[in-house]
């Protein structure tokens, strides 16, 4: 199943559900999957430094990396698949349920602030 039911009763609990069964190793604290959204978890800014692991990189990048490596290991074993077109990788913030996500923690975005104002 690729999609979604529409308006069957609760389809979106057993979304969540079955996201929260192949996510749980790395619920909470790599991830917190909403629906078919798998935000990755980068580290705190107290925790960047300048410290270099084996190959040469920063020690927090290359935690994410292996993070990431893991989740989509992950997502592979239970055939999942991911758009590619909806898939954005290494932003700063991203647009959630209209709220703007960084390293600030979250805020509205700006266009639903416009239209509230």
């Amino acid at each position: 199943m690729c999609t979604l039911p529409q308006g069957a009763t609760n389809s979106v609990s057993h979304m969540m559900n079955g996201m929260y069964k192949v996510l749980k190793d790395f619920i909470p604290h790599i991830t917190m999957p909403f629906l078919d959204d798998i935000p990755l978890k980068g580290c705190l800014e107290e925790e960047k430094d300048v410290s270099l692991d084996v190959n040469g990189c920063r020690k927090f990048v290359s935690k994410h990396i292996n993070d990431c490596e893991n989740v989509l290991k992950r997502i592979e074993e239970v055939h999942m698949t991911l758009s590619s077109q909806r898939s954005i990788v290494g932003k700063q913030e991203i647009l959630v349920v209209g709220h703007m996500c960084g390293s600030y923690c979250r805020k509205p975005s700006p266009t639903k602030l416009d239209a509230i104002q």
